[in-house]
């Protein structure tokens, strides 16, 4: 046991508060955080973390880009604190943490096709003129690529850190392609470097036209593969200077005894019990805007309706209005993948999850995973075993294991299978446990909510529709009976679990209102909420009884299908009347007070 580390939480223990962080100098905070002390880290970028994002933005003139480059570079800085050598530096040695990976992601960006490894041919090789359509050689071109830095040390504007990281970038290249063999590499070779269509290689080397897209088709996967393997590989030797290899924190319980069908919601609220006083499911539900959420995919109401969002922005918002600040990382399909309740099931199994390929936002989601979780927080994660929410919350370098937990399983994960799912998709979602904005936003929250009954929801995905219309194509699906049993059930009971907790997320704000008399005017009117939520759960309950999960019933009978038909209609005149309530409670608020927050 001495080299496995089983807590709660990874921080020092000191049992200090929100307030007496902020009185410490930045010295002392970066004295503590370059001993491994997580919360004096947290609160060194809390202190700073505003400047230093409207720094990326400034460089990146993205807002979206300038948050996923500062998320990379408060990682790495994190892994590299004990570097920094003059702590009344701390915010330039930042500045340039996260300049340097700012180029390097625009970069990327500038130079990236739809291939995910050509990131390594981003510093203008063959720019200046020289030809190699001679050099049929590999080791020819490559010699040429390794051996021009002295000519280049000559030029004016030589910049010693770009021709470092020009080499790092040629041996990289080298190595990559080392898994191709002498046909790959002649091909590769001169469509990348020589910049030949592939009628002139095909020429070249006497093959045909289609010779040459597959050869290039099939070298690509094989470099990228590489390319993620060799990621992976660095971030792990970065991350082992922590000192860390093994880490796994107290195993998560939500998942033993499910409270809610919503799997986002029962990760986020776990996830938050690591950091302090979590709220309670409701109001994760609540504030989150899940238990509002009603999106359909129309014609034959696929499984995928529940989670058809982005999930990036909703979730990190729903945290954001709870008061907690937050990472993410996603590489998601644009459109619902397969019913995993459906496939065969051995495309569920670990063997299919080997054979398909690497995801190019692996190392991101690794590093993001292992962030947390070296602060003591486990990191919510999409498609464990299946496309639901889980928790990942510990891993050892030594197996490459991750250990996680889902509706479906605990156990342990392979590193290279995060995103080799069913659907192939990556996110990861993490919570900061310090520099949180302390108040929840009750008005921003059920403005969201309002939108997303109104269909104005910007985060949902094409080709769904979501809010009030939903209901519509849902009962026109039941019209003209072309309903998918096992996805119908699944739809009915996930919102008849979201509305009866949006009813009990009314009932706990009432409760909270009672002792503070200038709310006592929001009252009835959050009671008359809760109890349009309650009477819809109850339909709900008659509806899931009807279509029960995963069975499904008989929705394409018309007996049944005139009967969903009939409680959808019901339903969806009780969520009018709560939009209307909704719509009260905000003008209520505001008219009494500019300033809405709950502690």
């Amino acid at each position: 046991m001495d080299e496995l580390t089983v807590n709660r939480h990874i921080s020092s223990g000191k049992d200090e508060t929100f307030e007496n962080r902020q009185k410490e100098s930045d010295i002392a905070l970066i004295q503590r955080a370059q001993t491994g002390d997580t919360e004096a880290f947290g609160e060194l970028i809390h202190r700073y973390r505003g400047q230093l994002f409207r720094y990326v933005r400034a460089l990146t003139h993205d807002s979206y880009l300038a948050e996923d480059i500062l998320q990379d570079g408060i990682i790495r800085a994190f892994i590299h604190m004990r570097q920094l050598q003059n702590a009344d530096r701390f915010m330039a040695w930042m500045q340039r943490i996260v300049r340097n990976q700012a180029y390097s992601h625009m970069q990327r960006r500038e130079q990236q096709r739809e291939q995910h490894f050509s990131s390594y041919f981003a510093f203008g090789f063959g720019a200046d003129g020289a030809s190699w359509s001679d050099q049929d050689s590999l080791d020819m071109t490559l010699n040429y690529l390794l051996n021009d830095t002295e000519r280049r040390s000559q030029e004016t504007g030589y910049d010693p850190y770009q021709a470092v990281a020009q080499q790092e970038m040629r041996n990289n290249l080298h190595k990559l392609l080392g898994c191709l063999n002498e046909r790959e590499q002649q091909v590769f070779t001169s469509y990348w470097m020589e910049q030949l269509s592939p009628q002139e290689i095909a020429c070249k080397f006497n093959l045909t036209s289609a010779n040459v897209y597959q050869i290039l088709s099939r070298s690509r996967k094989k470099v990228s593969q590489l390319h993620i393997h060799l990621s992976v590989e660095e971030m792990l030797a970065e991350w082992n200077s922590l000192g860390q290899n093994r880490v796994i924190l107290e195993e998560p319980r939500s998942f033993r005894a499910p409270q809610t069908w919503n799997s986002a919601a029962a990760s986020i609220h776990e996830m938050l019990g690591y950091i302090g006083s979590s709220p309670s499911l409701p109001m994760v539900m609540g504030m989150s805007g899940l238990s509002f959420r009603l999106t359909i995919l129309p014609q034959d109401i696929h499984i995928a309706g529940p989670t058809a969002y982005n999930f990036k922005e909703v979730l990190t918002r729903g945290l954001q209005h709870m008061g907690y600040r937050s990472h993410a990382v996603e590489a998601l399909a644009s459109e619902a993948g397969v019913n995993a309740n459906l496939v065969d099931p051995s495309m569920l199994a670990e063997k299919a999850k080997g054979r398909r390929l690497l995801n190019p936002r692996l190392v991101r989601a690794l590093s993001l995973i292992r962030y947390s979780i070296h602060r003591g927080i486990p990191a919510v994660v999409w498609d464990l075993n299946i496309p639901e929410f889980g928790l990942i919350y510990g891993y050892d370098d030594a197996v490459r294991t991750l250990y996680g937990t889902d509706f479906i399983k605990s156990g342990t994960i392979p590193y290279d299978h995060v995103g080799r799912g069913v659907n192939q998709e990556v996110f990861v979602l993490a919570a900061e446990s310090n520099g949180m904005i302390r108040e929840m936003d009750l008005r921003a929250a059920l403005t969201a909510v309002l939108a997303h009954y109104g269909g104005e929801d910007p985060y949902t995905l094409p080709n769904t529709v979501s809010g009030l219309a939903a209901y519509s194509v849902w009962r026109e699906a039941l019209e003209y009976r072309r309903v998918e049993p096992n996805g119908h059930a699944y739809n009915i009971a996930v919102l008849r679990d979201a509305r009866r907790y949006a009813g009990e997320f009314f009932r706990e704000l009432s409760v909270k209102w009672a002792s503070i008399p200038r709310y006592s005017s929001w009252i009835p009117i959050s009671l008359q909420a809760e109890e349009l939520y309650r009477i819809m759960s109850q339909r709900l309950n008659t509806l899931a009884e009807l279509f029960p999960f995963p069975e499904g019933g008989k929705p394409n009978e018309k007996f049944q299908a005139d009967q969903a038909i009939s409680i959808l209609l019901e339903v969806e005149e009780l969520e009018r009347a709560a939009v209307v309530a909704i719509i009260a409670l905000l003008e209520e608020m505001n008219q009494h007070s500019p300033e809405i927050g709950m502690v």
